[in-house]
């Protein structure tokens, strides 16, 4: 299949509605879909996977991108979804897909950078706040350094935490501030999950240390990728070939992102080349995979997108997305559809059941101090 000709739709940010591709759907869908994807209006199939983009950025945060982040949901009878990364604003655009609270216990994390962790003190504290009282699974990469892998994080995130665990005895449950840290291989793929008819491997990334990992996720026989951060590697190929949907970083080329950043072009050279995948070499990945769907993740939509186009069909012609937040895929055996979301901005909490029995900690007695302070109003 060939990429048309065109110009791309506009960005959402300046109120576009339309996903940013040529090619917004692949194959033909048995079922018929609105133009746009309206949260609680479209149930999931069994057999589909449907992934939303919650943070589509780069680590400048700004209103117009999240910092990157992934919802993937399936359509099992327990309507089990997961969180790829969790970057600054991502969880803003979680609520705003209208999904329980009680829900938000599987997080995958691709590594340990700011942009990609930066809601998760949110989504430990606030969310348990909200009504989660069941824990939260949280599964990255090990390291050669303990003090650098997945289960150290999770203990200093746990005790970055205490205050506001502590602050809620007595008077919300505290099950849901808890965290179990899974620490994965980051030099080999392997299965780290298989629950309720879903499937997710990891597999190696070569981006800033040892500890980078992508995933792949296979339920109802299809297949999701995810490379998260990551120069060219063969193991992301090697995973996504044949992949329904292949979401991989793409940063802008040297020359626009020095641009933009306000960089030296030496220095943006050095962070694209040894950190992350350019347009180019994002072509020549796409031809090697043969993906149904391409979807370039964390990439700042800003300036220069159609040249990303330009330099991507160079080497491939098949259909490519840019995302956005709020980007959707639908992906089933006949099709793969991608949208945006039209959204409630401030969309109350959803809840649904829980695992755990909701009980609550021995209320502590207030500081002393407290007597004298407090006016009794």
């Amino acid at each position: 299949m060939s990429e048309p000709p065109g110009a791309l739709p506009a960005p959402a940010y300046l109120g576009g509605s339309e996903p940013m591709t040529r090619t917004p759907v692949v194959g033909r869908p048995a079922q018929d879909r609105a133009p746009v994807f309206v949260p609680g209006a479209e149930s999931l199939s069994p057999g589909e996977i449907r992934v939303s983009v919650l943070g589509s950025g780069d680590p400048w945060i700004r209103r117009s991108q999240a910092s990157g982040s992934l919802l993937i949901e399936v359509g099992n009878p327990e309507q089990d979804f997961f969180f790829f990364d969790l970057g600054s604003g991502s969880l803003a655009n979680f609520t705003s897909l209208m999904l329980p609270v009680e829900a938000t216990t599987k997080v995958f994390l691709s590594h340990l950078h700011a942009d990609h962790i930066g809601d998760i003190p949110g989504l430990i504290g606030s969310l348990a706040k909200s009504g989660r009282v069941d824990p939260v699974e949280i599964w990255g990469g090990g390291s050669e350094d303990p003090a650098l892998g997945l289960a150290a994080f999770v203990e200093h995130m746990g005790k970055a935490m205490a205050w506001d665990t502590a602050s809620v005895r007595g008077v919300r449950p505290t099950t849901g501030f808890a965290m179990a840290g899974h620490e994965i291989p980051y030099d080999r793929p392997e299965t780290v999950y298989d629950r309720n008819g879903v499937t997710i491997s990891c597999f190696p990334a070569i981006h800033g240390l040892s500890g980078a990992v992508g995933y792949t996720v296979a339920y109802a026989g299809l297949k999701v990728v995810f490379s998260g951060d990551t120069r060219p590697c063969k193991h992301v190929v090697e995973a996504a070939t044949g992949a329904d949907l292949l979401i991989h970083e793409c940063f802008q080329s040297p020359a626009v992102f020095a641009r933009v950043a306000g960089l030296p072009l030496e220095t943006a050279l050095q962070i694209t080349r040894l950190a992350h995948t350019i347009p180019e070499q994002m072509g020549k990945i796409l031809d090697l995979t043969r993906p149904r769907m391409g979807a370039l993740w964390h990439l700042d939509v800003t300036p220069g997108v159609d040249a990303v186009f330009d330099e991507i069909n160079a080497s491939y012609r098949g259909a490519v997305t840019v995302t956005q937040d709020l980007t959707v895929f639908n992906v089933t055996d006949d099709a793969v559809t991608a949208r945006q979301a039209k959204v409630n901005d401030a969309a109350p909490p959803v809840h649904g059941p829980s695992q755990t029995t909701p009980a609550l900690d021995p209320q502590p007695a207030p500081p002393a101090w407290w007597t004298a302070a407090l006016l009794d109003l």
